[in-house]
């Protein structure tokens, strides 16, 4: 068995369409290469991929995608030419923006997940699990904000149009744990969404200060806040607290029987 945990947590952004693979990182590199080349041929050659890979995959992406991404020219020695649209441009600049903001969540968590193969025992308190019902489910192109019944409050979230959901539907559903704003008094702030509950428990980890509330529904909602910010807002198991977070903050895990 291995002595010491130094694990790396990975995890890859794909988009699919109704099960199809459409797109991968490895095609995202693919039409940064024909970017740079002009070629098919040469952005293959480029980035150690096989010419037939390279033409399947923009065949695909192009068949998948509402714009085209690539125009192409076959024949020729050096297997054709081809051309990335503009609208293919945006696509990757797009999925630069998604990547670094999915690896910087992922990233939140990688020191937790070695101390947790460090000493034997994972922590659950990455986010909270809860339960609620749709009320209305309103699209846009790409994603859908959806209002939920939590209890007797109105919370406002947002998920991939693929995730199918409709009113009156009971969904399950996650809230970051990080990143829940704690006060102990109503407050006007940007995040839509609130929830109070009571501190049922407090655990410190260093700097970091685990907080359990208890909801209205009796369900627990778990708040990571620092040492500091216990300290100044003067919080002890009892204390009544808001808790804010923002659409995007809720993760929607799907319907529940």
């Amino acid at each position: 068995m291995k002595q010491t945990a130094s694990y790396m947590l990975l995890s890859k952004l794909f988009l699919t369409h109704e099960g199809e693979t459409f797109i991968t990182p490895e095609r995202i590199e693919l039409l940064r290469s024909v970017v740079k080349t002009g070629s098919i041929s040469a952005a293959a050659k480029a980035i150690s991929k096989s010419y037939k890979w390279a033409w399947d995959s923009i065949e695909q992406m192009n068949t998948l995608s509402t714009q085209l991404l690539v125009s192409k020219s076959s024949g020729g020695k050096g297997g054709g030419g081809a051309e990335v649209s503009s609208f293919a441009l945006a696509l990757i600049a797009y999925y630069d923006e998604l990547e670094m903001m999915h690896q910087s969540k992922i990233e939140r968590y990688q020191e937790r997940l070695n101390s947790g193969f460090k000493s034997g025992a994972f922590s659950r308190d990455i986010a909270s699990t809860l339960h609620g019902v749709v009320r209305s489910v309103s699209y846009s192109d790409t994603t859908c904000d959806v209002k939920i019944s939590y209890g007797s409050t109105e919370l406002k979230a947002k998920c991939p149009k693929g995730l199918a959901l409709t009113p009156d539907s009971k969904i399950a559903f996650m809230v970051e744990s990080n990143q829940i704003i704690i006060a102990k008094q109503a407050v006007e702030i940007s995040a839509q969404n609130l929830l109070v509950g009571e501190i049922s428990k407090i655990r410190t980890e260093g700097k970091r200060v685990y907080l359990t509330l208890e909801l209205e529904s009796r369900e627990q909602l778990m708040v990571l806040i620092t040492s500091d910010s216990l300290h100044d807002l003067k919080l002890s198991v009892g204390s009544r607290c808001f808790a804010y977070f923002k659409t995007y903050n809720i993760t929607i895990l799907g319907e529940r029987s």
